[in-house]
């Protein structure tokens, strides 16, 4: 669905993606975690061509983006910001709604799908869709973000720290409701985080970045239990206990013997 090959993006002096190369299957969660400063945004955003790439190239559905016009790439790639972003004069409903409008859809449809996913994601149409932004906390503004970039059923979707912002008891609950959408069984992501328990918990594989480049990548249980090198087994040091635990409960019994060889080799 996905596939980046050789990008490299330098700010100045400063090389912020260093000619990295992967790919994302269709209907895949791919995460990009690493601290700030390691590319993973600038990454994302090249994507969906908000940043243009000095050299390599970027196909989408097996199209090069460079050969599409931005805004129509735009309008077929979901994306969910940190910030939220949503238009500050537009109700609620006419912020979900933009990007079905922009591609011609009727007025009714355009209607019924905004309510089904105010319904799904926990924000009553009743009483939201006439609603402004600044009204709503800052879960609820989160919500209707996911909701206006899932309202066209685009292919993909892009999500940088989308829920970093929220405090933690808010972030789980809309997380929650994230992953329980049935639109995600049928969507590719790619999401951006430096948080290591939402990385482990959304993704079907994991790119762990530093200084522009790819470190490691595969499964959470493949770079938990099985890290490349010093960096991974250090980046994740402070939670291993934790995510070994998580991992144990929710893998049984293989998890189990995986956790006990590792604690028996790197703790006497």
């Amino acid at each position: 669905m996905i596939d980046v090959a050789n990008i490299t993006k330098t700010f100045g002096t400063r090389r912020a993606v260093d000619n990295v190369s992967f790919s994302v299957a269709e209907g895949e969660n791919a995460v990009f975690l690493g601290t700030s400063g390691s590319g993973k945004t600038t990454l994302l955003k090249m994507i969906n061509r908000l940043l243009e790439p000095d050299s390599g190239e970027i196909s989408v559905g097996g199209r090069r983006i460079a050969d599409q016009r931005p805004e129509e790439l735009r309008r077929s790639i979901g994306y969910v910001f940190q910030n939220i972003g949503l238009f500050p004069h537009y109700t609620i409903e006419q912020n979900i709604g933009v990007v079905p409008r922009l591609l011609g859809w009727d007025a009714r449809r355009i209607a019924s799908r905004v309510r089904d996913l105010m319904d799904k994601l926990k924000l009553p149409p009743a009483q939201y869709k006439a609603a402004w932004p600044h009204e709503l906390s800052g879960g609820q503004q989160q919500r209707v973000g996911l909701a206006r970039a899932l309202a066209a059923n685009p292919p993909v979707l892009l999500m940088d720290e989308p829920f970093g912002a929220l405090d933690p008891i808010t972030r789980a609950a809309v997380r929650k409701d994230f992953r329980e959408l049935d639109e995600l069984r049928s969507t590719t992501i790619v999401l951006v985080t430096h948080d290591v328990q939402e990385a482990f918990e959304l993704a079907d594989n994991i790119f762990l970045m530093d200084k522009g480049a790819i470190v490691q990548h595969g499964t959470p249980d493949q770079l938990l239990f099985h890290p490349s090198g010093e960096y991974p087994r250090e980046f994740f040091e402070e939670q291993r206990f934790q995510l070994e635990a998580e991992r144990i409960a929710s893998d049984d019994y293989p998890a189990l013997i995986r956790a006990f060889d590792h604690f028996r080799k790197n703790r006497g």
